[in-house]
């Protein structure tokens, strides 16, 4: 498994400190079975519109193993597809508009392949393989390019991820602190990291995305806004494979709130080895209960 890092600092997983650290460990040691829910598509959706009601998400209009038996009339108009065990496994055809031969050898591929395993991301292990074509959403007859994605530790928002893309398909990037005050980015980091306007209904979206993710110690909740209402897009175990952002100020202070004592591994008994393990670790975070990370 390999695995990369924003800062020089040696990753050291045994005694995770760091949010890269921490990311790290998950991969090896946490394996929540809730994280099989969090990378499959369809149960993530399911879970999130049953905990939150007032929640919408783009519609599933099929879901199937093969794409060859996709209705006709289903990409003669706008919608996306995607794989429900992957990330960034999608095409969107617009109008109707689509090379069906590149089509099928991508879900071929999709189909074939297990998301994860290159960068050891094993909650998606867990995901059943399918293909969906969902609904596109459209703002003023385009997709809508603005994503919301907010990172919470225990429960509380550490920070928030505002995505864009323009016209010419570039993103634009932006962060937040949890109270939605705009976090500058380091100097130097490029044309892409622009100010971004929050929703009026980010507040709303806070709290929907802290009640979304309450079952997990840390997890990134991703939404779009259109006409004031609020859809779900989808979970993130690993969100940059744990690389780090590069917000140095934001990523410290997600690691800083983000208390491995609420996890799956450390709150669920284990054995053997594992169990010695965890009784260490406990021990440990212990001592660092209150202290600076």
């Amino acid at each position: 498994m390999r695995t990369f890092n924003h800062s020089s600092m040696v990753p050291d997983p045994a005694r995770p400190a760091s949010y890269v650290d921490k990311f790290l460990w998950r991969k090896i040691f946490d394996h929540n079975p809730f994280f099989a829910t969090a990378c499959d598509k369809l149960a993530s959706k399911a879970y999130a519109l049953s905990a939150c009601p007032e929640l919408v998400s783009a519609k599933v209009l099929w879901s199937g193993l093969d794409a060859r038996e996709i209705p006709a009339e289903l990409l003669a108009g706008n919608v996306v597809v995607k794989a429900n065990h992957g990330c960034r496994w999608n095409m969107m055809i617009r109008n109707g508009a689509v090379d069906k031969a590149r089509l099928l050898r991508r879900t071929s591929r999709w189909m074939r392949s297990r998301y994860g395993r290159k960068f050891g991301e094993w909650g998606y292990k867990g995901a059943v393989r399918r293909i969906l074509v969902e609904e596109m959403l459209l703002e003023e007859g385009q997709p809508i390019r603005l994503e919301y994605k907010f990172h919470v530790s225990n429960g509380t928002t550490a920070y928030v991820y505002a995505a864009r893309r323009d016209e010419d398909g570039n993103e634009q990037k932006c962060h937040f602190d949890r109270d939605g005050t705009y976090a500058p980015p380091p100097a130097g980091s490029g044309k892409q990291w622009v100010r971004i306007d929050l929703p009026a209904s980010f507040l709303h979206m806070r709290k929907i995305a802290e009640t979304l993710t309450a079952p997990f110690d840390h997890m990134r909740c991703d939404f779009y806004e259109k006409d004031g209402e609020i859809f779900f897009s989808e979970f993130s175990v690993y969100p940059l494979s744990g690389k780090g952002i590069i917000n140095t100020r934001l990523r410290d202070l997600c690691g800083e709130t983000w208390d491995l004592r609420r996890s799956w591994f450390l709150s669920t008994p284990q054995r053997g080895w594992r169990r010695l393990y965890a009784a260490a670790l406990h021990r440990w975070l212990d001592t660092l209960s209150g202290k600076p990370i």
